[in-house]
């Protein structure tokens, strides 16, 4: 669910960032927008990469690997 947010910054956002004149360190305000939504998708992406290893997520990716491994080595 919180893969959401980046979306919709992007996407929520237009129809009020592309109304502002104002020019932050001399851009568009719009640009800044899309600068500032990297760091927060950035921020999301690193946010749910932490709770899923809190809950253990690649010990669970560590045995699909091995379950889903061909016997007998390399193919």
């Amino acid at each position: 669910m919180l893969l959401v947010l980046p979306f919709i910054w992007q996407v929520g956002g237009i129809p009020f960032v592309n109304e502002v004149a104002l020019r932050p360190f001399g851009m568009p305000f719009p640009m800044v927008w899309q600068m500032a939504g990297v760091v927060f998708a950035s921020t999301v992406f690193a946010l749910v990469f932490h709770l899923d290893r809190r809950a253990g997520l690649e010990e669970e990716e560590a045995a699909f690997i091995i379950a889903t491994a061909p016997a007998g080595g390399a193919a």
